[in-house]
């Protein structure tokens, strides 16, 4: 079987007459090339070559940093740099960034085909020992790691990641669980469960090339649930020294001392969360049923694409905050995604969950629903141990959208229960006691500006009525009575009908009521003046 080669040169040239070299050997085909260290790291991870040649020229990030990524990330891939200058500094350089070899640049066919076949056989026995590692020791001397990322800010990413890191330290006896927070810039894990502690990440990327137990046990908080924790930087200057490598180098020293290790990587692309996705075992990346997280899953996978650190294919997306009252519904969002998302969605529980949020306590959260679900996921991401979440005849406890047709039993409430009970009631009926008399005062307000409405209303129309009358030459007294026959008996007893001749006005004054059409005080009135237009009869 051929081995696999990936040539990646600056220009064109360079790049056929390696190609050609390299064709002219029968046990290595080229199966990529590559002109810009923008696109490397991508095609490395579709490719999958087992050797690289990488020259010096390649840009625009320098060849030594390409080397060092590409090796912390991938040790089962070999490079060969190729130099126009084979001196000692450019051969001490390239070993000490992580290459395999040297070769001059332009090189002979029997020069480059001793070079790969020694190349290719250090590539086999590296992948072998990998692939042993593996197989042979992962459950004993390596820790599971998880990858938790959102599609946006908001979404539930840190709640996730602490709900299924104490699911599992509480769950399972005696397992050793670490949850990191690799969101470097906006991290709040710390703030989520209370905790200050003097060390964090940024401690130990100052050290990552010498981590020990004793290091990173310093850098670590523990909670009264043995739920370990690394905390982000602190100050913000600290978050440059976390990069991929260190992340790499931090993580797979974290895996040699737990049995799960939880990152939450936030909703950012950056080198460290890229790395820990890269090198994880499973990837959740959190949605909400709503376009601007829809969208969010196509740019961020669509970034570890391009970075070479994770294709779609392998990403698990769960929708969080699902409720009927949801514009797009988990079907719908299923078509909008570039990948289906996991069966199991989390229900909107917003109130319940902020009793664990405000006490910086998973343990507040007293939401069955929710806990179920939680369950549910941490088993499909290997989180739990196999059989551990037990589901009757394979359905979901519980579905906000389709119950079940047979109403479950209902658990008897504990004395706790009874009591919170008991406690939120009495309490609704003292505040409902407390606003009463506001609500009834509002209504004694509204009723009696509505009366004085009504009286100024009345007031006006028995003036234009005696105005009228008054122009039609009528005496005094029949305009008074004219006046007085449009308003209601109620509102004549309170009512002052003047005729002014001399000035050819009529004028209506008439007592105010105060909350009876019948009681009225003294000087509370309302005054309306007519003119007086004489008509013909």
């Amino acid at each position: 079987m051929a081995h696999s080669v990936l040539i990646a040169a600056p220009d064109q040239t360079t790049t056929y007459e390696l190609r050609a070299l390299v064709g002219e050997l029968d046990d290595f085909t080229v199966v990529d090339v590559v002109e810009s260290s923008a696109t490397l790291a991508e095609t490395i991870a579709q490719r999958e070559p087992e050797i690289v040649l990488i020259h010096e020229q390649l840009g625009p990030t320098p060849v030594p940093q390409l080397i060092r990524e590409i090796t912390a990330r991938r040790p089962g891939v070999a490079l060969i740099l190729l130099s126009e200058e084979f001196s000692p500094e450019v051969f001490s350089s390239a070993m000490d960034a992580g290459a395999r070899g040297v070769l001059r640049y332009p090189t002979s066919l029997e020069d480059l085909g001793t070079r790969l076949t020694a190349t290719a056989e250090w590539v086999t026995q590296m992948r072998r020992h990998l692939s042993s590692d593996t197989n042979d020791n992962e459950g004993s001397t390596r820790g599971r790691l998880v990858a938790v990322a959102g599609a946006k800010g908001g979404v539930g990413t840190t709640t996730l990641a602490v709900h299924l890191a104490h699911l599992a330290v509480t769950r399972v006896a005696g397992r050793s669980v670490c949850i990191v927070d690799l969101n470097l810039d906006n991290g709040d894990l710390a703030d989520f469960l209370g905790i200050s502690h003097r060390l964090d990440i940024s401690d130990l990327a100052k050290v990552a090339d010498d981590l020990s137990a004793q290091t990173i046990g310093s850098a670590i908080h523990r909670g009264p649930t043995g739920l370990a924790t690394l905390v982000g930087p602190a100050r913000i200057e600290d978050v440059g020294e976390v990069g991929d490598r260190e992340t790499v180098l931090i993580l797979a020293a974290l895996r040699r001392q737990f049995d799960i290790v939880i990152a939450d990587c936030g909703s950012s692309v950056t080198p460290a969360s890229a790395a820990a996705v890269e090198t994880a075992d499973e990837v959740l990346l959190v949605a909400t049923p709503d376009v601007l997280a829809l969208r969010g899953v196509h740019h961020i996978t669509e970034s570890w694409k391009r970075l070479g650190a994770r294709t779609v294919e392998t990403v698990k997306v769960v929708l969080n905050d699902v409720s009927r009252d949801s514009d797009i519904q988990p079907d719908t969002a299923s078509r909008l995604l570039p990948s289906a998302p996991l069966g199991t969605w989390l229900p909107s529980l917003q109130k319940s969950l902020q009793h664990g949020l405000n006490h910086q306590d998973p343990e507040f959260v007293r939401a069955p629903a929710w806990w179920s679900k939680i369950e549910v996921l941490a088993a499909e991401l290997g989180v739990l141990p196999p059989g551990t979440v037990k589901l009757t005849d394979g359905a979901p406890r519980w579905s906000l959208m389709k119950p079940r047709a047979d109403k479950p039993r209902k658990p008897k409430k504990s004395r706790r229960s009874r009591k919170t009970a008991q406690a939120e009631a009495g309490q609704a009926t003292l505040e409902f006691v407390g606003m009463f008399p506001l609500i009834l005062l509002i209504l004694i307000v509204l009723w009696q500006v509505g009366l004085w409405g009504v009286s100024a209303a009345y007031a006006g129309h028995a003036a234009d009525e005696a105005a009228r009358a008054a122009g039609l030459g009528m005496a005094e007294s029949e305009v008074r009575d004219q006046a007085l026959d449009v308003v209601p008996g109620w509102f004549r007893g309170g009512m002052r009908v003047d005729v002014d001749a001399p000035d050819h006005v009529v004028t209506v004054r008439s007592n105010l009521p105060i909350l009876f059409p019948s009681v009225s005080i003294d000087g509370l009135h309302y005054t309306s003046e007519v003119p007086i237009i004489e008509e013909d009869q």
